[in-house]
């Protein structure tokens, strides 16, 4: 009847709801991915072994594809500015030129297990706060890096 036409109506565009949300949330990580793909592939960081098989993948094609491409217009230049990654030429010198992502960007997290006299900023050792599960909090992500790592904390 007509009830349950309404139903399938709030079913679909619920489900279209969530296809939606899947999709910019894709999007956005392949963005990310994109964006710090030679950051992410380094060996010194372990952002690699954060992505599943098929982001990794990705990734590594990707860079691969970039080294590529630029390489091929990077080779005609003279030696000390043919490298994508470094523009110093020390040979100590970080790779200078690879995007990292920003760590004192502020994010949203909810909390997944209390602690207690959590400090978040270390050049402000007195200033802690306790953290009550299920409590969302913003702050910046280099100071709630290892809660994510331990669990304690999930990014929403």
């Amino acid at each position: 009847g007509g009830m349950d036409d309404l139903m399938a109506h709030i079913y679909q565009a619920e489900l279209n709801r969530v296809r939606f949300l899947i999709r910019a949330y894709y999007r956005t990580r392949l963005f990310k991915i994109e964006k710090y793909a030679v950051h992410v592939v380094k060996p010194e960081t372990n952002e690699f072994a954060k992505l599943s098989p098929p982001e990794q993948k990705y990734a590594t094609d990707y860079v691969n594809m970039l080294e590529e491409h630029f390489g091929s217009v990077l080779g005609q230049m003279p030696e000390k500015y043919s490298s994508m990654l470094q523009q110093i030429e020390e040979d100590d010198a970080e790779m200078d030129m690879v995007p990292e992502p920003n760590l004192d960007k502020h994010v949203f997290c909810r909390v997944r297990e209390d602690r207690r006299d959590v400090m978040f900023d270390p050049n402000d050792p007195d200033n802690t706060m306790d953290l009550d599960q299920g409590d969302i909090i913003m702050v910046r992500y280099r100071f709630i890096k290892g809660l994510l790592e331990d669990g304690a904390l999930d990014l929403i």
